[in-house]
């Protein structure tokens, strides 16, 4: 039987139009395997087909896919595999550029070094223990990495489970809070800051735009009557490029303008702002591709120090709209305003303004003056 193509007396050889020979079989799992590749000579393709007939009449036969798979792991380091992995994700230059630095810095020279197939969770302990121990946010994102490729690997069939699974690893307290401003506050530093910077601090404060999202505005962007901002760009900046691409969630969405800032921003068009569409709101005062953080904090850090306060950012005012949305809107509606993907972010302000913290106060307090507690089982 083995002298003609396709059924044998074990396995099967076919030929195909390219005229090579491929072999194929039922494994013990019933499941068909077929060769790894095909062969010029039949007779290598036989060859083939024994050497697995020898291993399950062995009963070391496991199958030819995981075979692979694993002769591949011992080859492939944790550090070339995430390289990889990075280059091959969808994802923003700069998310991926980020990536690629805590590649870099944090994993290369210490789990970089071990093959995907040695890696343990132990030595991932060993790892999150030592790393980035004074930047638990840095941290959590060098994690959240590993984390991610390494349950790629095991999709690949490189490694059988996911040795990084240490609870709450990915994700960390940030060791600064926001500094969040009264509605007075804002307003005063938007009268005090530089005229043509005004703006810009009512627009992140009461409309929530990220950095990168106020500085790329143009006047195409601004509705009639300031009523809409369409926020479909942000400009990020990084070893010296400039680039203009999606906001961060990599969708836009329209902003409506509070009532009380609309006059402010008609009043910015027309007195700093070109009648160009494409012209910029905010350009920068020594040209150059977009208003850069530190020239804005120039001018910034001096009106916090006019009206009292420190401390503060250019992303707290971002914070900022974010409390005094959720004060009056729902966790859908601050997530659309603000432009978050995920709840998580949006949730934050929502338990920043419940006021449930106050009420649980006052709860214990009557509970104490009535006494209706002493008689409560203890622990």
């Amino acid at each position: 039987m083995t002298g003609r193509q396709g059924r044998r007396g074990w396995g099967w050889i076919r030929r195909l139009p390219s005229q090579r020979y491929q072999a194929s079989y039922i494994g013990p799992d019933m499941i068909r395997h077929t060769a790894p590749r095909t062969y010029t000579a039949k007779m290598d393709a036989e060859h083939w087909l024994a050497s697995e007939r020898r291993l399950i009449e062995r009963d070391e036969w496991t199958p030819p896919a995981m075979r692979s798979a694993a002769k591949k792991a011992k080859a492939i380091t944790v550090a070339d595999y995430i390289a990889t992995w990075i280059e091959h994700r969808n994802i923003k230059p700069r998310t991926k550029a980020h990536y690629s630095d805590l590649l870099k810095r944090h994993i290369n020279d210490t789990l970089g070094r071990v093959a995907v197939k040695n890696l343990t969770p132990e030595a991932v302990r060993a790892w999150h223990a030592a790393t980035l121990t004074d930047k638990p946010v840095m941290r959590s994102h060098a994690y959240g990495v590993l984390h991610a490729a390494m349950a790629t690997a095991v999709t690949d069939g490189l490694i059988a489970a996911n040795p990084c699974h240490i609870p709450r690893a990915g994700s960390a307290r940030r060791k600064r809070e926001p500094v969040i401003l009264t509605v007075a506050e804002v307003a005063e530093l938007a009268d005090t800051i530089r005229p043509e910077m005004r703006t810009l601090v009512l627009i992140s404060a009461w409309c929530g735009l990220r950095w990168g999202e106020v500085t790329e505005l143009r006047r195409k962007d601004i509705g009639e009557g300031a009523e809409i901002i369409t926020v479909s760009r942000g400009v990020t900046h990084r070893d010296g490029v400039c680039r203009v691409d999606t906001p961060k969630s990599g969708n836009g969405r329209a902003v409506v303008v509070p009532p009380h800032i609309r006059a402010d921003i008609e009043q910015h068009l027309e007195a700093y702002i070109g009648k160009d569409a494409d012209a910029l709101l905010f350009s920068p005062p020594r040209g150059g591709c977009h208003l850069n953080d530190k020239t804005f904090r120039h001018h910034f850090t001096p009106a916090l120090e006019a009206i009292g306060r420190d401390g503060v950012r250019i992303h707290d005012l971002r914070h900022f709209a974010g409390t005094q949305t959720a004060r009056v809107g729902n966790l859908v509606e601050t997530m659309g305003r603000l432009g978050h993907s995920t709840v998580g972010a949006s949730l934050r302000y929502q338990q920043i303004v419940s006021g449930r913290d106050a009420a649980v106060a006052e709860a214990l307090s009557k509970l104490a003056e009535s006494g209706a507690g002493d008689d409560t089982p203890g622990p």
